[in-house]
Formats: structure tokens, C-alpha cells, sequence
């Protein structure tokens, strides 16, 4: 069985790989639109689901014996945080987040190729931030590294110095809970 992911995110790249799983990468562009009042775990489960299966309307035919993962990942501070839209929007997400706690979802469906059957399940970590200065937050949305992260923040990267602890998986705050998807990726093989 292969792996092909619906994704070009190169934090589930790595995770897979140091899993020891090298994916076949094929995106999915796909409207990202959700529902008012959607709920963080049906938003992501919602997101990936949508991911996974366009990438599967689009490769199945050519990649029997294969399963697809798309995955979805957001912060939940009273809201939904995606990625910023610009530098403002980043230090807003940011303000709301220091000295408090937030919650990181990620979402993930997988898709046999061959059957078109899905499982969908989400994950959340619960991250402590501390209490960083407007100053702290100006130097970092200064860089390129909280642009195309949700809640514009990378865990592995700069911003770690920022957070106090988690509650939770790694892994799925980099945007791909492994150790739940592990199971499901074993029953398809």
C-alpha cells in the first residue's frame, strides 16, 4: 500500500518521513469556506475530508492500491484562527493567544484509492503560551515564518521560545497527529 498526500505542507512531509512513510505528494486546492458556528473539530474534520477527496477524485483511477491523507489543522482561542491574512491580522491572533491557553486541531481523512471508503477523526493539544511583550510579537510577525501557519505560529520554529508547554501531541500542533493515524494507515496494509 502507498501513501499519497493531499497536501504540500512540508511539517506532514517530515512527519511522515521520520515515520519512515515517503508520500507521494499530490495538493488539493479546494474551497476552504466553512458554516458559522462550525465547531473547531468539525471545521478540520470537515477541511480534510474535502482535501482528501478531491485528491481522490483526481487520482484514483491512476493510483489503485494506494490511500490518500488530507488533513486540516487550526487554532481555537474563542474562535477559529487560520493563517493571517497580512501582519495585522498576525499580531491580532498572536495578542490573543500570549499569556493564556489555545487549543490546536488537526483533522485527517483517509481514503483507499481502491474502495473510496474514508475515515475522518481529529486531534487536539492544548498550548500554553507565555507572556511575550508587543514587542516580542512585532519582531516575529517581522519574519516569514508565522504567514502560512494557523494561528500564526510554528511551534518548531522561532516561536517555541513563546510557549510554555502543551498538553497533548507534538506532532499534531505541527499539523499531523501521527501516532492516531499510525492505526488506520496499518489496517489498509
Amino acid at each position: 500500500m502507498r501513501i499519497i498526500l493531499a497536501s504540500k505542507s512540508p511539517r506532514r512531509i517530515e512527519i511522515l518521513r521520520k515515520n519512515g512513510i515517503n508520500a507521494i505528494v499530490i495538493p488539493a486546492d479546494t474551497d476552504e469556506t466553512l458554516p458559522e458556528g462550525i465547531s473547531m473539530t468539525d471545521a478540520v474534520e470537515m477541511l480534510a475530508k474535502r482535501k482528501a477527496m478531491a485528491c481522490y477524485e483526481a487520482v484514483h483511477e491512476k493510483y489503485p492500491g494506494h490511500i490518500i491523507i488530507g488533513a486540516d489543522t487550526l487554532v481555537w482561542k474563542d474562535q477559529i484562527m487560520g493563517k493571517p491574512k497580512d501582519a495585522e491580522d498576525a499580531f491580532r491572533m498572536l495578542d490573543k493567544i500570549r499569556g493564556t491557553v489555545h487549543y490546536v486541531v488537526t483533522g485527517v481523512a483517509i481514503i483507499d484509492t481502491d474502495t473510496g471508503s474514508c475515515s475522518v477523526l481529529s486531534d487536539i493539544t492544548e498550548v500554553h503560551c507565555k507572556n511575550y511583550s508587543d514587542d516580542d510579537i512585532y519582531e516575529y510577525i517581522s519574519m516569514e515564518e508565522p504567514y502560512d501557519k494557523a494561528g500564526s505560529y510554528a511551534i518548531q520554529g522561532y516561536f517555541s521560545k513563546h510557549i510554555d508547554h502543551i498538553k497533548g501531541d507534538y506532532d499534531n500542533v505541527v499539523g499531523l497527529p501521527y501516532y492516531r493515524i499510525e492505526p488506520l494507515i496499518r489496517d489498509y496494509m
